[in-house]
């Protein structure tokens, strides 16, 4: 650390360390590659003021508010050693490092911030909080900084962030997919889900991987055949299924349309809810939301009631196993020419409160901390994946592949990055933040597990459904008000 500064560190939880034992196998052919348009043409905003002068020169305090944990937390160790390591290249700006309990904690605390006025410079958040924060006209629009012709995106200097078109696109339309034009947010570490399978039991009993829905309602009634007492198949987030299923068929979910923005309660969707009930009611699958006392679909895995499981790569640690081989693979698709999978994972938001040089100086903060090296570095310790695409060719990643991710769950989430990274670039989708998007999210994950779990028979199944729509709906409707 440089001599005439410390960093400063607020802290008010640890994170959890990860195990290591034995490694998995790979399913790789589950997605087609296809291309895709890396063009980034984000318009400055006419109010914007461009920097002048040297970056060297620049003096400036830079509170950020995040969720990484504190002492010898990995994810704390990585974010310090940035934070250090960016004040030692810019010895005029100061880093603090505020350190927030939970993702609902930061929303809580930045909420009460903006009515105080006692926002950050910069704080992590999801896409649903950042667009709380927009309705109440406290977030920059970056647009600008990112064409800085003296701080933007490929600009050679201290940061070595090279150019906007390394990250990955779809993480860079989450940056914009808010009811106000503009770029309101920026990446910071994403997860998507992958399908984590009981490989030992595939390969004994001579099952092929599944890679559409129709694919797994058909290998679930051959497991079911075999071991009747076995439930194949888990969704460890009831939300996600549902939205997943809904960019996948094309069905309306949510609208940037201010005046229509809730648009799930639809035929389409109530078919589509039907399909999974009735799976979930002849034994094929289960989620978390209709799990006995909500046990993640992850545990039921790795404790061999369940032999296959869609989860988040951000946990990927939380479906290894030593006791059977894992094989990754695709999250289900009903059109393997066309897949889908979602995008989630925390951003980087900005407050317009605060000082012009304070924003110059967070700003070459989030470029240094997002470089290759330093997102490569944040996904060997999380398995979030990293933002930009060089991050695989760094000596960060190289070495960790080489001397550390080969056995245990440092394996599984090597094997789960490599996976997405060579399957998913042009997969992800997102879903327009808005005042109330996350409660439509919670209101949907809602309609599968009370469906799930209702007690129905073939004469009111369809009026079941239409009655948790409805409330859904409804529900949304008033928190969006």
């Amino acid at each position: 650390m440089n001599s005439r500064k410390a960093l400063t560190i607020l802290s008010l939880i640890s994170a959890a360390g990860i195990l290591v034992a034995c490694g998995p196998t790979v399913e790789t052919s589950s997605l087609p590659s296809s291309s895709e348009d890396d063009s980034i043409d984000w318009e400055t905003p006419e109010d914007y003021v461009a920097f002048e002068g040297s970056q060297e020169d620049l003096t400036a305090h830079v509170t950020v508010w995040h969720t990484f944990g504190s002492g010898s937390s990995a994810n704390f160790e990585s974010i310090s050693q940035i934070a250090t390591e960016f004040m030692n290249r810019y010895p005029n700006i100061e880093i603090e490092l505020v350190n927030h309990s939970s993702y609902d904690q930061i929303y809580t605390d930045v909420r009460y911030a903006i009515t105080a006025g006692t926002t950050p410079t910069m704080a992590i958040a999801y896409p649903d909080h950042v667009a709380e924060y927009l309705y109440a006209g406290a977030v920059e629009n970056m647009a600008g900084y990112v064409n800085d012709p003296l701080i933007g995106m490929g600009v050679d200097d201290e940061t070595e962030a090279g150019t906007i078109d390394d990250y990955y696109e779809g993480y860079l339309e989450e940056s914009t997919d808010y009811a106000e034009p503009g770029v309101y947010s920026m990446p910071w570490s994403k997860s998507t889900e992958v399908m984590f399978y009981n490989k030992t039991y595939f390969d004994q009993n001579g099952l092929n991987v599944p890679q559409t829905w129709e694919d797994l309602w058909s290998v679930c009634e051959q497991i079911k055949a075999l071991n009747p007492e076995i439930t194949p198949f888990g969704y460890d987030s009831d939300d996600n299924l549902f939205i997943t299923r809904s960019a996948q068929d094309d069905i309306p979910y949510t609208s940037s349309d201010e005046n229509n923005r809730y648009l799930f309660d639809n035929d389409q969707a109530k078919a589509m809810v039907k399909e999974i009930k009735e799976n979930y009611d002849l034994g094929h699958m289960t989620t978390k939301g209709a799990s006995p006392n909500g046990s993640y679909t992850s545990t039921m895995f790795t404790n061999r009631e369940l032999l296959l499981t869609v989860g988040s790569t951000g946990g990927t640690n939380y479906n290894y196993t030593p006791n059977f081989e894992i094989g990754i693979a695709a999250v289900p698709q009903s059109d393997t020419s066309n897949p889908k999978v979602i995008s989630q994972g925390p951003s980087m938001c900005f407050f317009s409160s605060a000082s012009q040089d304070e924003l110059y100086a967070g700003w070459l903060f989030y470029k240094f901390a997002t470089n290759a090296n330093n997102t490569a570095n944040l996904a060997t310790l999380t398995g979030y994946n990293p933002v930009r695409r060089s991050a695989f060719e760094t000596d960060v990643y190289k070495n960790w592949s080489t001397n550390t991710a080969t056995s245990g769950s440092s394996k599984l989430i090597h094997d789960t990055l490599e996976f997405a990274d060579a399957n998913y670039a042009t997969a992800y989708f997102t879903s327009p933040a808005f005042r109330g998007s996350a409660v439509a999210r919670t209101e949907v994950g809602g309609i599968i597990t009370n469906v799930l779990l209702a007690e129905v028979t073939e004469s009111t199944i369809d009026s079941t459904i239409d009655s948790y729509f409805e409330q859904a709906y409804n529900n949304a409707v008033t928190a969006g008000n």
